[in-house]
């Protein structure tokens, strides 16, 4: 669980996975890391770094697709 601090100044534990929501949405104004508190909007933060990716998206196949079931009499 995550240490934060809304904007509000209410403390709270997330998940790290609530505080990616939260972040999304504003809501957060810092949270602690393992040795540190980080601030919003001051100090960098993954959401912030990250970019937009441009390669091939592996993941497509491009000759795969589903044969409609054939029913037998």
């Amino acid at each position: 669980m995550i240490k934060v601090i809304y904007r509000d100044g209410v403390e709270d534990l997330v998940t790290q996975k609530f505080l990616d929501i939260l972040l999304y949405l504003g809501e957060v104004q810092m949270f602690q890391r393992e040795k540190d508190w980080t601030v919003v909007g001051v100090d960098s933060i993954r959401a912030e770094s990250r970019q937009i990716f441009t390669g091939e998206d592996r993941r497509l196949h491009q000759q795969t697709s589903v044969q409609p079931l054939s029913m037998c009499s």
